[in-house]
């Protein structure tokens, strides 16, 4: 995928978090603490007036949207717009090594962290243990969270949702992990190619 041409104008207040990621990066922290120390310049953004351009509130009927906002040249990280519909969710999934924050703009959001056992079997299966889901609001303190490695971001309220993500690198691919037997918590891995709405599937 070719960064710079997927991405959709952004507004001012977006490109103003843009350069202040940009000035966290220059510290050279590794990914965990990059978003860590994202979080106050996150939070300044949401409790701001409307910044999203139209664009990216426009959802997808086959499945949550995915819109780029801003992929930072040298790849220190990216920000990106989702918008899930009611109903609508990922898979159990990783974010291939890197960390992420997520930023509630509109309705509400059901994220469930999953860990494993560290031990991925040469058939591709993992056992994952999985904690109490947790529900970041907009318009609230509980408007940012931080996922685990493993994880699931669902919408099963009656509202869309729209959410802000920033990640410590662009996402290309990531591993999705499909139950073999929930009750013994078995999960077989698989790669996943990412891409945006309204753009072709590598």
């Amino acid at each position: 995928m070719t960064k710079s041409s997927t991405a959709i104008p952004i507004t001012a207040p977006v490109a103003r978090l843009a350069r202040e990621l940009e000035s966290i990066s220059g510290q050279g922290l590794g990914d965990r603490k990059f978003i860590q120390s994202a979080e106050p310049a996150l939070r300044r953004l949401l409790a701001g007036e409307d910044f999203l351009p139209d664009e990216a509130k426009r959802p997808s009927a086959k499945s949550y949207a995915r819109h780029l906002l801003h992929a930072d040249p040298e790849d220190r990280f990216c920000l990106a717009a989702m918008v899930w519909a009611p109903g609508q969710g990922t898979p159990i999934h990783d974010h291939d090594g890197t960390w992420g924050m997520i930023g509630m703009i509109q309705g509400s959001l059901e994220v469930v962290n999953f860990f494993s056992d560290g031990a991925e079997s040469a058939s591709g299966e993992l056992a994952l243990r999985s904690e109490p889901p947790h529900v970041p609001r907009a318009d609230s303190s509980g408007c940012v969270c931080g996922c685990a490695d493993i994880h699931s971001v669902n919408n099963p309220f009656g509202e869309t949702a729209i959410s802000l993500h920033i990640y410590a690198r662009e996402l290309e691919r990531c591993h999705v992990f499909e139950p073999i037997s929930e009750k013994d918590g078995r999960y077989m891995v698989r790669e996943k190619t990412l891409t945006y709405t309204d753009k072709p599937s590598s």
